[in-house]
């Protein structure tokens, strides 16, 4: 369990690392951030070697105030996953190593993709709730870096923002959610949740909870109607899109699902609502990427629609459709991770991504249209592709489900197999001649091709041996995601004629006739998404709502900002005092006011009434003086010297300063020259009062013997100081002293600055 520990923590210490050991444009910053990606590879397959089928769970103190430990979990489900991240995260790391042009900041890339791949690893290894959101929301920051690596183009910025603002919402809907359950079942822990998951059925808050930790996986995983982001974000590098949207970050809302998947089974909303939205979203997504003639803008769209063909699978937590999940979901990190690859290499040829401009591919790039047209087959679920086993697994499982969800699987499934086609065949017939650079491309060396071959001949290997490939793996990750299920795969390409064999060839031919007499035959001009145009509208009305808000308050005006700080005091004194329900009686034996302390007092009261109707500005000053000086020596009659003498010398630095700043400030108006606002009077009389009152209520309300007691026995054995004041400003609450120090240190640092605004105003003549 150790090595999975370093797997997660190696890739956050080497994206730190290659600051300080390679230069900003060196590809030794690939070549190492490859070294470790292998590394990590290594010791996910170990792991997998000791505990895919005798799973293992370790836990490190993290927060042990809060219960809070930072506990990883080894099972075929985590396992999966991690193999996938770190399996193709090895190919893409290298491929991006000869991609990068001489001119990129290959070091800044390498540690973005290190940092991603570490919290992606984080994600799917963590066994407590509260961990698992910390890395999930580092997926997100992480790839707010990666979307928007080239930051000085507009799209790179927004499809980044646009990505963080979907995924990151989604992620503190999910928050609450994980909160709910830990509240009701005592801890955060996945192993203690899911064993007292009774706990949570029982609850009003298994409803609520379920549906916010569902928003939070389809955010992630861009299911509808938030799968916006997901093809603004290819304006990413091609490495990253290769990444983040084949093995890595919408896999998360997957993961999360699968993983929730023994607890919230027995929630009524959980299976209906993700399955119902991942059947909507993969025939809407494959109408899109229909509709799209910019290369990754299909595989976009495409994306959308296998995820949702995928959730529907993962959220039935049952053992036929889980493992059928799981197994396209390989499936679908295989082919993806290959079409975005070589959607790439086409790019960095032929210089563009518009189908209508690429020509009849295969005359000039070969090896490319060879292996791109493997992947899209597989995709569409042609036989002998992987892609054939695990569709026809979905296709007998919506079958069984009833006529609706079989009617909507083969839609999906037509549509699905007409984009692959207008990728595998579409690119070989072409649109028209090749326009521009596009005609002089050609197939690049094997440092471009070598991984996506890789990829397209494992797909080729989930076909013909799937169950000799992944059938141990997928059996124990579904082991693992559906609670008391026994379950013996047999994965094989052929499974005797059948219904869903039946099925499964209806969706390639209809394909085939929708790519030939629609796709082929249009003129396909892309729409933009509603989700898009709202989104655009959600933010330029929170702008303005912000502005306008901002605008309300922050008008320059001082009285404003009093009113409103007072305000915001009255109210939280307010609902302390009627919060507290009055349950214990005030019970306060105060002395007897002396004479000379009532003198005092109203002494002050008077020097505040001066301030506020000073005809002068130094009538104003001085009789502000005067309040600070008379509550400096009620302080000292009060039995507070030390809190006097700070008095004493506030106001003497007050005064000062007030009057060497009178001549930057504008001519003074009186009191009596503005109109009299009674609400404003009412507003300092109520703080004023609220504060007397809170004191008073607060301090007869005491329960417990003051703290007073504690720093006298504790000063001189444990402080060594016989002076308590100091005692307890320079040990007990030394922090706060030190705040006190900065503050007057920053004061310090202003009057020196007037004062010296002075002198040199009047060594200029300025001032007499």
């Amino acid at each position: 369990m150790g090595g999975l520990l370093v797997a997660v923590l190696l890739p956050m210490a080497a994206a730190a690392g290659l600051r300080f050991a390679v230069g900003a444009r060196s590809r030794a910053a690939g070549v190492a951030a490859s070294t470790v990606t292998l590394i990590c590879f290594g010791l996910v397959l170990a792991a997998a070697a000791e505990h895919l089928h005798a799973p293992s769970s370790v836990s490190y103190p993290w927060i042990p105030q809060l219960g809070l430990n930072l506990t990883l979990v080894a099972d075929g489900l985590s396992l999966l996953f991690a193999l996938l991240i770190t399996g193709v995260g090895s190919i893409v790391f290298t491929f991006a190593t000869a991609y990068l042009g001489p001119d990129e900041n290959c070091r800044r890339f390498f540690s973005y993709l290190l940092l991603f791949m570490s919290a992606m690893l984080g994600v799917v290894l963590s066994g407590n709730l509260i961990v698992l959101f910390v890395f999930w929301e580092l997926t997100s920051v992480s790839s707010f870096l990666l979307i928007g690596f080239w930051h000085q183009r507009e799209a790179s910025r927004n499809g980044a923002l646009k990505a963080l603002v979907v995924t990151s919402t989604g992620g503190l809907a999910m928050l609450v959610g994980f909160v709910m359950i830990g509240i009701v079942c005592g801890s955060f822990e996945l192993a203690h949740v899911v064993e007292h998951r009774e706990l949570l059925y029982a609850s009003p808050w298994a409803g609520p909870a379920a549906f916010l930790v569902l928003i939070g996986a389809m955010t992630k995983s861009a299911q509808l109607p938030f799968h916006l982001w997901l093809p603004s974000a290819m304006e990413a590098p091609t490495p990253v899109s290769a990444f983040l949207h084949a093995a890595t970050m919408v896999k998360a809302g997957l993961f999360l699902v699968a993983r929730m998947g023994p607890l919230m089974a027995g929630v009524a909303i959980w299976t209906p609502m993700a399955a119902g939205v991942g059947l909507a979203t993969m025939v809407w997504g494959s109408w899109l990427a229909l509709r799209q003639t910019d290369l990754k803008g299909l595989l976009a769209f495409s994306t959308v629609s296998q995820l949702g063909l995928i959730m529907s699978l993962l959220s039935q937590a049952s053992p036929a459709a889980t493992s059928a999940g799981l197994l396209h979901l390989l499936n679908h990190g295989l082919f993806k991770g290959a079409l975005f690859l070589l959607v790439g290499v086409i790019e960095h040829e032929a210089h563009t991504r518009d189908i209508t401009r690429l020509g009849p591919l295969p005359a000039r790039m070969p090896r490319v249209h060879t292996l791109l047209a493997i992947a899209a087959l597989s995709m569409a679920g042609v036989p002998p592709l992987g892609g054939f086993v695990s569709k026809e697994l979905f296709l007998e499982w919506q079958l069984n489900l009833g006529l609706f969800t079989a009617v909507v699987a083969v839609v999906g499934s037509v549509l699905t197999a007409a984009y692959c086609f207008a990728l595998a065949i579409g690119l070989a017939r072409g649109r028209g001649a090749p326009v521009g650079e596009a005609a002089a491309a050609h197939d690049p060396g094997m440092s471009l091709l070598w991984g996506p071959a890789v990829l397209v001949t494992a797909a080729v290997g989930l076909g013909f041996a799937p169950q000799a490939m992944v059938g141990s793996l997928v059996e124990s990750a579904t082991a693992a995601a559906v609670l008391d299920a026994p379950l013996h795969l047999h994965l094989a390409l052929w499974h005797g004629w059948s219904t869903t064999l039946a099925a499964s060839g209806v969706a390639i031919t209809g394909g085939y006739i929708l790519y030939t007499f629609w796709w082929q035959q249009s003129s396909i001009v892309p729409a933009t998404l509603i989700t898009d145009r709202l989104y655009s509208g959600f933010l330029v009305g929170l702008e303005k709502g912000a502005r306008a808000i901002t605008d309300s308050y922050m008008s320059g005006y001082l009285w404003r900002y009093l009113v409103l700080i007072l305000s915001v005091g009255v109210t939280a004194m307010v609902a302390a005092v009627v919060g507290s329900g009055f349950d214990s009686p005030v019970v306060w034996n105060a002395r007897t006011t002396r004479a000379h302390e009532l003198l005092i007092i109203v002494g002050a009261l008077a020097a505040a009434v001066a301030a506020a109707r000073a005809p002068t500005r130094l009538a104003a000053i001085l009789a502000l003086g005067a309040n600070g000086y008379s509550l400096a020596l009620l302080f000292s009659l009060l039995g507070a010297p030390d809190l006097a003498l700070t008095q004493v010398m506030v106001e003497t630095a007050s005064v000062a300063l007030f009057l060497a700043v009178f001549v930057y400030l504008p001519p003074y108006r009186p009191m009596r020259n503005k109109r009299f606002r009674p609400g404003h009077m009412a507003v300092a009389a109520l703080f004023g009062f609220g504060v007397a009152g809170l004191v008073y209520v607060v301090r007869g309300m005491r329960v417990a013997p003051t703290i007073a007691g504690h720093f006298i026995a504790k000063s001189v054995p444990e402080a060594g100081g016989h002076n308590i004041v100091n005692v307890i400003l320079v040990d007990f609450r030394g922090l706060d002293t030190l705040g006190e120090i900065t503050v007057l240190s920053v004061a310090a640092l202003a009057a020196y600055s007037i004062v010296r605004g002075l002198r040199e105003r009047r060594a200029d003549g300025d001032i007499s």
